[in-house]
């Protein structure tokens, strides 16, 4: 029990925290760091007999969970895009309409270096990982969710933070009704792009020094 509490800890609160304080040496290794902490805990979940590893791949019943996300995104989407439009104009379709390759290269990227190492770590492994420590579904949910916006801390902003949790939010909750990483990894990918396109992603990269 201590041990898994330590872990926790130092994962999803010490090192966000650390990563925030050196932000100015660290900033260019965020995707590596990324990388490193999805390599350990994929690491761990495969050494784990108990974890059930279609969790990793498998698709069931994917069409009705898209339905279900974009009953979700659509009016949710259109909302946010209408509050960006009014609140902060200078900000809206900003990366298609004056950075369109850097628009595209991200869309294409994102998903793969970013959105899933984030699913696998504050879901896969964090729901399997601390059930013992936490048994309510429930609980490893509001936590996941709080830890994935502490995460976001890194970017400077507490916009970043907000977004993240709401995101954490529907994504945790996805992955309680699937237990599956590629419908969370799809749900995340669609919400991300799209803050992107539409200019929240300013929020979400590093400032400079």
């Amino acid at each position: 029990m201590v041990k898994l509490w330590s872990e926790l800890i130092i994962l999803f609160v010490a090192l966000p925290i650390a990563v925030l304080y050196w932000i100015n040496h660290v900033a260019d290794w965020l995707m590596p760091i990324l990388a490193i902490v999805c390599l350990f805990c994929l690491c761990v979940l495969l050494a784990d007999k108990q974890f059930q590893r279609i969790r990793l791949w498998h698709w069931e019943d994917y069409g009705r969970h898209l339905k279900s996300t974009l009953k979700l995104f659509l009016p949710w989407a259109s909302l946010l895009a209408l509050c960006v439009y009014l609140i902060k104009p200078e900000l809206f379709l900003h990366w298609p309409i004056n950075e369109p390759w850097m628009w595209v290269v991200t869309l294409l990227v994102y998903p793969v270096v970013s959105v899933i190492p984030q699913e696998i770590i504050f879901r896969t492994f964090f729901f399997h990982r601390y059930k013992r420590i936490l048994p309510s579904r429930n609980a490893r949910w509001i936590l996941s969710t709080f830890v994935f916006g502490l995460a976001h801390l890194i970017y400077g902003n507490w916009v970043a933070v907000v977004i993240s949790w709401f995101g954490g939010a529907i994504f945790g909750y996805r992955y309680m009704q699937t237990n599956s990483t590629p419908i969370v990894v799809i749900e995340h990918a669609i919400w991300g792009s799209f803050l992107f396109t539409i200019g929240l992603g300013s929020y979400l990269v590093v400032a400079g020094p």
